[in-house]
């Protein structure tokens, strides 16, 4: 048990050293190159505020740094570690002792498969809350980089769009809503406000956008027009000022679409994909990613149990040439798992082929290196 200890305790040890030093460098470079963006979003707050500020955003970097390298960061210690026991000649008493070697490396072992916890927690729990947050406080100032991606409700075909979005606060500035003739009005109606607000569904209400301050005329014009289905999705409020629009479509889906869906928590993620406000493209898309999400922890495992067996392998030429075998073996099954999920994106195999099938071949890989570690 105090050897367990001992070995767990490296782990972590070299574990924290990793991150600090790779999120310290990325946090270094970062601020050199961006501290003239720093200070204007500071303005003249004073001192404080600017060393507040860069807390703030580093905050939110960490999480999603740690989403992002977890995985190769955990590799990475694992085989320092693994290195660091070879150099200092700790493991031959041990072997000679008649103890297996996963036996002995079992502490780090599973340390290693442990962290898949904490960055299954990160992404489901903290990510969804940070990521949007990041965004917005760094380009506060900056709207072409939160334009809206103009969309269309393939269910009520009621086309949205806008000036700028706000995701952290499910906020659209200078909304443009255009509703389909003659499904929901007689005459071509577009609907301009202030600001809209995405409400969720709830008992009193569907899911929705709240348009605020908009033009009497139109609405005058809206009340006319709006035939009897469009009277049940398009609802003038009793200030006669507001417009409540109903539709699945979520801020987020509205601002970089290709991407934004990766920081949303499996629940959402979900929600998203049964979402009938969708194309058959994007659904395709949320699904490869959602396998993907499943798969990615089993990687993570596989990857820890492949880099063991040829770091401490039988007949070794030498630490530099397991380093390297084990680096060159890892990159392959990286590349392996990249080369399927394009071949899914393309649609040339099914988002369950190609989320899957590297965890196949890196289990059967990760049992066939089994074998080789050193007894």
């Amino acid at each position: 048990m105090t050897y367990d200890r001992y070995l767990l305790r490296s782990f972590v040890h070299t574990m924290i050293v990793c991150f600090i030093t790779t999120f310290g460098l990325i946090a270094v470079i970062d601020l050199f190159e961006n501290l003239d963006e720093m200070l204007k979003l500071n303005g003249d707050s004073g001192t404080l505020s600017l060393f507040q500020l860069i807390a703030t955003l580093n905050g939110y970097r960490t999480i999603l740094f740690i989403d992002r390298a977890g995985a190769i960061l955990t590799v990475v210690s694992m085989m320092t570690v693994l290195i660091m026991l070879q150099r200092s000649g700790e493991l031959h008493p041990l072997l000679a002792a008649g103890i297996p070697m996963y036996r002995i490396l079992r502490p780090i072992i599973l340390a290693a498969i442990a962290m898949n916890g904490v960055l299954m927690f990160n992404q489901e729990f903290l990510v969804p809350r940070v990521a949007f947050l990041e965004h917005e406080l760094r380009h506060r100032d900056d709207p072409s980089q939160s334009a809206v991606e103009s969309l269309t409700d393939h269910t009520t075909r009621i086309s949205i769009d806008g000036d700028r979005v706000n995701v952290a606060e499910r906020t659209i500035e200078k909304p443009i809503i255009v509703l389909p003739v003659p499904t929901l009005v007689n005459d071509i109606t577009i609907l301009e406000a202030e600001t809209a607000k995405f409400l969720p569904e709830n008992r009193s209400h569907p899911a929705g956008l709240m348009l605020k301050n908009v033009d009497p005329g139109v609405i005058a014009a809206l009340s006319r027009s709006l035939t009897k289905r469009g009277q049940e999705l398009v609802k003038v409020q009793r200030n006669e000022c507001d417009v409540f629009v109903v539709s699945a479509i979520t801020c987020d889906q509205l601002f970089k679409r290709s991407s934004s869906f990766t920081s949303l928590s499996t629940p959402d993620l979900l929600a998203r994909i049964r979402c009938p406000a969708f194309g058959l493209v994007s659904v395709h898309r949320l699904v490869l990613y959602l396998h993907s999400r499943f798969m990615q922890p089993l990687m993570n495992i596989i990857a820890v149990l492949v880099t063991v067996p040829l770091m401490v392998r039988r007949e070794s030429p030498g630490l530099v040439a397991d380093s390297s075998l084990c680096g060159f073996v890892l990159a392959v099954l990286f590349g392996l798992t990249q080369a399927f999920q394009s071949l899914g994106a393309t649609h040339a195999i099914t988002p369950e082929m190609a989320a899957w099938a590297p965890v196949v071949i890196g289990g059967s890989l990760s049992a066939w290196l089994s074998g080789i570690i050193r007894t």
